[in-house]
């Protein structure tokens, strides 16, 4: 075949570098290989593509920088498929949907999904919002989200951690003045940050999430984080994700108490059949990890 991708990349990579020896250390490969790949491709064209004079760089021809153009369109493809199809050959998917909820954005999942990158770096990952998720028909791949107490066909779903609540506010807040730990009356008379319902957060979910009548409802969970921050309520919120911010001054356990049983909710790692390599890489890691 006279146009290959090595040919091409070796075009645009001498006329990108300016020379030949360039162009072979950016490739892997020797001089003579560039030189010949490239002379080879002007005897097949039956066209000169580099002017070539001791001393002085290569400079592309008018044959040469139409080749150069039309190689910088369609070299990008022609990398991708192949690619593509290495990945098939190998076993990999091509891409991958994660739906991770906000309330299990937990640092060691979001790392995991990191060194799937790294492992898989051509791998294309989606992420997406579980409570747009529409859960009567999954499209997702894996999800990692709240136990929703429903019965999901044809899928496989294992409980990997907990979510355990905490009460917390700012350190500016009135409940974080108080000197002991509140008292479930104290809750009332404040205003807590909530959620709306949703595909995961069930209105009957809310109902025991409630600690107080005054409620500042929130879209999205980056605008519940910053609103309590800023001491405009408080609000239920995850240990892991808590943690940090409590750790740096930022939010102030309350240390309501629960009871014996503490306030606890399942995580679930939902996945589907017939994933490729990579997916299956990752469920591992979660399954081993629990």
């Amino acid at each position: 075949m006279i146009i290959t991708t090595e040919r091409l990349q070796y075009i645009v990579s001498v006329a990108q570098l300016g020379s030949f020896s360039g162009a072979a250390k950016e490739l892997g490969v020797s001089v003579a290989a560039v030189n010949k790949a490239i002379q080879h491709l002007e005897f097949d064209l039956e066209l000169t593509l580099f002017e070539r004079h001791g001393g002085k760089k290569p400079q592309l021809t008018q044959e040469g920088k139409r080749l150069y153009v039309k190689a910088l369109e369609i070299l990008p493809k022609l990398i991708a498929m192949e690619r593509q199809a290495q990945m098939m050959s190998e076993g990999i998917e091509s891409q991958l949907s994660i739906c991770l909820h906000p309330y299990t954005c937990y640092p060691e999942y979001t790392r995991l999904i990191g060194e799937l990158a790294a492992r898989y770096p051509d791998l294309e990952i989606n992420i997406v919002e579980a409570e747009t998720l529409d859960w009567q028909n999954l499209q997702c791949d894996i999800i990692i989200a709240p136990n929703r107490l429903a019965n999901l066909r044809g899928v496989n779903i294992q409980t990997i951690s907990r979510i355990k609540w905490l009460l917390v506010s700012a350190p500016q807040h009135p409940l974080a003045q108080l000197r002991s730990a509140p008292e479930l009356e104290d809750f009332d008379h404040h205003h807590q940050l909530m959620p709306p319902a949703g595909n995961i957060i069930l209105p009957h979910y809310l109902e025991v999430m409630r600690y107080s009548s005054k409620l500042v409802t929130v879209e999205r969970f980056y605008q519940l984080r910053e609103l309590l921050l800023a001491g405009c309520g408080f609000a239920m919120y995850p240990q892991a994700l808590a943690q940090p911010l409590i750790e740096e001054g930022k939010l102030k356990d309350l240390n309501f108490d629960y009871g014996k049983q503490g306030n606890h909710w399942p995580i679930d790692l939902i996945w589907q059949e017939g994933l490729g390599q990579a997916g299956n890489w990752f469920i591992e890691q979660l399954v081993d990890e629990e």
